[in-house]
């Protein structure tokens, strides 16, 4: 009965979600004093949802329905579903959080992970407003337990080198206090939605046999949507919430790999279909608001001297264009930013193992203390060296294919915005190359022993890495498979 209810289409991602929320809870009952047993149980746990998304991607028709396997729930008035855009986000989640997991070293930051894991699957996969308001709002506590803790959480020591250093209670107040600032305008909208239809559900919400708001209404109501979706991508100005400087390695590779990428599924499923004149007479803001936070990004890039923060705001400068595609409207908007957020999901979490594999080492970030590190450190500087052509969008790689699809969405709108992007990605390569030489090349500083204290990845490291490896050779080499 159990395994029918877990097959069926029409349940199979609420049996799911249950299933995965009752194994986290039977992890509970594990003694605190068998840590092997409890990492390699809870790590069997955190792969389950893969094989699930798998099984969606299995029983999903892209010549079908928008949206397919809905599961609605009577008594509380909600529906679980998946589409193109949310299928390939569940999957990169899925694949993400088992590498997250294994970066943990302590039973807290365990479970954390993996309840971060069941709110963020079910974020994406509810169709309901008012349950993607829960849902949002729960992951921002564990993700404030995560960065404000995270000594207690990953069993790592977090040095602090100077007054100017971004603390990490800092960093959890910001990414707390932006967050709900968002939300406080999200909620109205929610209560207002509820009074004009007497439901909150997506599917409610955009059937043809209901009348659309009023040009008025969509004008005021779709601010509060866009600003919780703008602070989550995030865009310039409201972007200081960034908290991957003083993030673990696990929270920024969950960051940039999964959390990001919330607001573009928010803008692709909620705000275009429930408020589509609002996106069409706001796309010369948001295309000003795009190519501020693009530039603005890139050319901050260029004076940064810590390799974290080099990684963080070329990630605001990939989901500049993202944004602006999606708000283009065209034929290839969704499929092409979607494409460009699994790229970008991939070659990002990729960059920041890299960054905390050597934090690790040297037990810092910034660029005149890293210098000469290819001759002693070759698997990690050839690596590097991949990962930055990734970013840079550079053929045979996941980005290129995504940024040349998301041109292609932008030219179809408006040629001047792409002709100003196209021109700006020569300053992607110019800090993309300049960290690299900064790092790997020249003398070695001496601000500590080379020889000793740093030495190539280990196996460990590099099993770590390899998944997001093959995920991104795979879709650089066949994109539609």
């Amino acid at each position: 009965m159990f395994f029918d209810l877990l097959l069926q289409p029409n349940t199979t991602i609420l049996a799911l979600l249950l299933t995965f929320a009752l194994l986290c809870f039977v992890l509970l009952f594990i003694p605190i004093y068998n840590y092997s047993m409890f990492r390699i149980l809870s790590l069997a746990v955190a792969f389950v949802p893969l094989g699930w998304s798998l099984y969606l991607w299995f029983l999903y028709d892209g010549s079908g329905q928008t949206f397919q396997c809905i599961c609605h729930i009577d008594t509380l008035h909600i529906s679980f579903g998946i589409d193109a855009a949310g299928l390939s986000l569940v999957i990169l989640t899925s694949a993400i959080f088992p590498l997250c997991i294994m970066l943990m070293r302590t039973i807290t930051g365990i479970l954390t992970f993996l309840l971060l894991e069941l709110v963020i699957l079910g974020s994406l996969l509810v169709l309901d407003l008012l349950g993607f308001y829960l849902l949002f709002e729960a992951s921002l506590i564990l993700l404030y337990i995560l960065i404000a803790r995270p000594e207690r959480l990953t069993g790592t020591q977090y040095v602090k080198h100077s007054a100017g250093d971004y603390s990490t209670m800092d960093a959890a107040y910001k990414i707390t206090l932006y967050t709900m600032a968002g939300s406080l305008l999200f909620l109205p909208v929610i209560f207002i939605l509820y009074a004009n239809y007497g439901s909150t559900n997506l599917l409610i919400l955009t059937c043809s046999n209901n009348p659309m708001l009023s040009v008025d209404k969509q004008l005021i109501l779709g601010w509060g949507l866009l600003a919780v979706f703008a602070v989550k991508i995030p865009l310039i100005p409201v972007h200081l919430w960034l908290p991957h400087v003083a993030a673990p390695t696990a929270g920024s590779v969950l960051l940039a790999g999964v959390l990001l990428k919330l607001g573009g599924i928010g803008i692709i499923r909620y705000l275009i279909p429930i408020f589509p004149v609002f996106v069409v007479k706001i796309f010369p803001f948001i295309a000003v608001m795009c190519l501020v936070s693009f530039l603005f990004s890139t050319l901050t890039t260029l004076r940064q001297v810590d390799l974290k923060k080099i990684v963080a705001y070329s990630s605001i400068a990939h989901m500049s264009l993202v944004t602006l595609a999606i708000f283009s409207l065209s034929e290839h908007s969704v499929a092409s930013s979607t494409f460009m957020m699994v790229a970008h999901g991939l070659v990002s979490p990729a960059l920041f193992l890299l960054v905390g594999f050597l934090y690790e080492r040297s037990h810092t970030k910034y660029l005149p203390y890293l210098t000469g590190l290819g001759s002693h450190m070759p698997i990690y500087a050839s690596l590097f060296f991949i990962l930055t052509l990734a970013n840079l969008s550079f053929p045979l790689f996941p980005n290129f294919i995504a940024e040349v699809l998301c041109l292609v969405s932008l030219f179809a709108v408006h040629s001047l915005y792409a002709y100003i992007f196209c021109i700006s990605q020569v300053l992607g390569a110019v800090y993309g190359i300049w960290t690299f030489n900064r790092v790997m090349h020249g003398y070695n500083s001496n601000t500590f022993n080379i020889n000793t204290s740093v030495v190539d990845l280990s196996r460990r490291e590099v099993s770590l890495i390899l998944p997001l490896l093959i995920g991104i050779f795979w879709l650089g080499l066949k994109p539609m498979a």
